[in-house]
């Protein structure tokens, strides 16, 4: 019985941390000349644009890698058959591409924009040409908004378009977290990995057919 409580105790704890999403947070403020972002899990920063995290990159002289003229010493080996080779590769790519939609619908459910701030101002020392901005941004603006918000589930804050006439260039404001939920990839995964499996023993049963018609009509 102890036993299987540790199991199910484990197993909740992995299920929690597949369902804790990965947060990429962005905050780019033209006026206040600000741009930072942070990839963070369960709170712990991962890479941020100030070099903090888990993963911050080392600083120091990079060492010499050797492996690399070994590599060009080496005499690269002939190619034969690379019409085979090409056979083989398009034929994984066509069941890949074949197997891809559902994987990245699943993938795409895992994703989440929360918090988004989009603010612009429309800046031009000429009117006409101010106005004419003011409309491709205006277009521009709601247009990808709503794109997004059909690909993803987004909570939007505010959005503010404005026409700063006498500004010298447009400034923008952006920001917001997007989610991400590693149980999604690791179920989209899956499904590639079945889907392909799949495709590839219809393929195979595909063109065994054939040869097989062939040997009993021989065979008669």
């Amino acid at each position: 019985m102890i036993g299987w409580l540790i199991v199910l105790g484990i197993l909740a704890l992995l299920l929690g941390l597949l369902l804790s999403p990965l947060v990429f947070a962005l905050d780019y403020d033209d006026p206040k000349d600000r741009f930072f972002w942070k990839l963070s899990w369960l709170g712990i920063p991962l890479l941020s644009s100030e070099g903090k995290g888990v993963f911050r990159k080392k600083t120091g002289k990079p060492e010499k890698k050797e492996r690399r003229k070994e590599l060009e010493t080496e005499e690269k080996p002939e190619h034969t058959d690379k019409k085979g080779k090409l056979k083989r590769y398009w034929k994984i790519a066509q069941n890949s591409l074949s197997v891809l939609p559902k994987p990245l619908r699943r993938l795409w459910k895992g994703l989440s924009l929360r918090h988004l701030t989009v603010g612009v101002q429309v800046g031009r020392f000429d009117a006409k040409e101010c106005a004419l901005a003011y409309g491709a941004a205006n277009a521009a603006v709601y247009a990808a908004v709503g794109l997004l918000s059909s690909a993803m589930r987004v909570h939007l804050e505010q959005l503010t378009v404005q026409c700063a006439f006498g500004q010298e260039r447009s400034r923008w404001v952006i920001r917001g977290r997007l989610h991400f939920c590693p149980l999604s990839a690791l179920l989209a995964l899956g499904s590639f990995a079945m889907g392909y499996v799949m495709q590839k023993n219809r393929q195979e049963d595909a063109e065994k057919e054939p040869a097989a018609e062939k040997e009993h009509a021989a065979a008669r």
